[in-house]
């Protein structure tokens, strides 16, 4: 079973990920203040966390909500130890002085998981500069622009320029180089602390080491993509006046974004955040099948390893023939 787990103390917000056989595979930690947490605790109290039920189940009348696991909150400290147990996972089946700490604990966790604009600048040219490429002869690394998408968690996106002293990508230590000025640009993207695709001259995939390409093998009516990441594969879901998954997941509280998320930004930290599956290109789109009315769907884009088990959670092969 996949534990998430926050400590929240009077110096640090530490937020801990495991896998299915409960080994921890992720740490995220971030600096917290004396202040903040006698605020924190000041909540606990305020909303009579000690006085509460030790465990909050469905009642009668409310919805069975499946596959959301159980949330267990507890308050350590010298004098006093208490465990609030929710099971399964669902705002409704808590009091009302339980939803506002829990929330409270959601954005904590948000926090541990942010970069910060100049954090995510120093992960990106610190890791451009020990690539084989720039590491191999480049110099005059230049930051040209900075996004950050309002994703969950945010996702920045880096350019940057900078001047290589012979042709071609990555280390060409032993090749033959033409000893030539070649000026390159570079796109990042950070996220969670560390870089997830970097692109040179929108052909060259720096992590990967390997041109950015289509690959001649997927020639069967799905579109496939040569990346850092493999095969990419477009899948579509239907849309439909019945509430998605990842709709019910962010109503009952799993995930906040800064602003109301749209319906791709949630699709993104759904798949990611649940299953560890990486979505990208997500688009809506109307698409006929042979012999079907035709419909609108969600369209997305994910690795070809991952593509079966999306099928099994719904989605299905996008021919965009």
């Amino acid at each position: 079973m996949q534990l998430q787990e926050l400590t929240v103390n009077s110096t640090t917000v530490v937020f801990t990920t495991s896998d299915n056989d409960g080994n921890f595979k992720k740490t995220y930690e971030k600096p917290f203040n004396e202040t903040a947490f006698r605020e924190l605790i000041d909540l606990f109290e305020e909303n009579g966390f000690l006085q509460m039920e030790e465990s909050y189940v469905p009642q009668e009348g409310q919805p069975i909500v499946t596959d959301v696991g159980t949330l267990e909150i507890s308050l350590l400290e010298e004098t006093r130890t208490k465990t609030v147990t929710v099971d399964p996972y669902y705002s409704e089946y808590m009091p009302e002085g339980l939803q506002e700490i829990d929330a409270t604990l959601v954005e904590l966790r948000g926090y541990a998981l942010s970069t910060s604009p100049e954090e995510a600048e120093r992960i990106a040219e610190t890791w451009i500069e020990t690539s084989p490429t720039y590491s191999f002869d480049g110099f005059d690394l230049k930051l040209e622009s900075h996004e950050v998408i309002e994703t969950f968690p945010e996702q920045h996106i880096l350019n940057y320029t900078f001047t290589s002293r012979h042709g071609g990508y990555g280390n060409r230590t032993d090749q033959i180089v033409t000893e030539v000025l070649t000026p390159h640009s570079i796109e990042v993207i950070v996220s969670e602390g560390a870089v997830r695709s970097a692109v040179i001259d929108g052909e060259w995939d720096e992590i990967a080491q390997r041109p950015l390409e289509e690959d001649p093998d997927t020639a069967d009516n799905t579109t496939g993509v040569s990346g850092a990441e493999g095969d990419l594969v477009e899948m579509k879901y239907p849309v439909s006046e019945e509430k998605t998954p990842w709709d019910s997941w962010y109503k009952e509280g799993n995930i906040q974004f800064i602003k109301a998320p749209t319906q791709a930004e949630l699709i993104v930290a759904y798949y990611g955040t649940v299953y560890d599956i990486e979505v990208s290109d997500t688009q809506t789109v109307e698409d006929c099948d042979p012999g079907y009315p035709c419909g609108e769907f969600y369209i997305v884009k994910v690795k070809e390893n991952d593509s079966a088990e999306m099928r099994d959670l719904g989605w299905t092969v996008f021919r965009n023939d």
